[in-house]
């Protein structure tokens, strides 16, 4: 069967991002001081290790010039083909960090929508709930209907597609 013109755009777009991966960034033959060292004197460095300290998470730490290959799990590539295309052309702590942003906001991606799918799904549950029962008496049927138009509105703030320009806890204040 023949592909739609947006399949056949879509593939070479995917075709094009796989070539810019694999290349290495064009900035690294400039860099003369590895990002390891850069980072020991840069004081904005607890700026990224606050939030993950304050999510649980274990900060990174970089003490050499490995590459994003040194630190990945072995278990996460079926073989070493995946492992080199994976990383593409990033290379020492530059390319690691570089390579940790992008699975950091993946990663936060996803589990944002995660989240948000739970929350729609409960609230849906909660809505089933108010449908089923005995509403007879008036002043619990008000109460309920607040609930009703509470519930819907929240439901209409989890659809909507929202941004952050600063990180959160940066935003109130902490």
């Amino acid at each position: 069967m023949a592909l739609s013109a947006k399949e056949r755009k879509h593939q070479q777009l995917k075709r094009e991002q796989a070539q810019l991966r694999a290349l290495s960034d064009s900035s690294y033959e400039y860099l003369q001081v590895p990002f390891h060292v850069h980072l020991e004197a840069d004081p904005n460095w607890s700026s990224v290790t606050l939030p993950l300290e304050m999510a649980g998470i274990e900060p990174p730490e970089f003490e050499d010039d490995r590459g994003p290959k040194a630190y990945a799990y072995e278990e996460c590539f079926a073989t070493d083909e995946d492992r080199d295309e994976a990383f593409g052309g990033a290379a020492g702590s530059i390319g690691r960090a570089e390579v940790m942003i992008g699975l950091l906001i993946d990663a936060a991606t996803e589990l944002a929508h995660i989240v948000n799918k739970y929350k729609r799904a409960e609230l849906d549950k909660r809505l089933k709930e108010i449908e089923a029962a005995d509403l007879s008496d008036p002043e619990e049927r008000k109460a309920v209907l607040e609930q009703v138009v509470h519930i819907e509105k929240i439901k209409g703030a989890l659809s909507k597609n929202v941004r952050r320009s600063l990180p959160q806890w940066e935003a109130k204040g902490v």
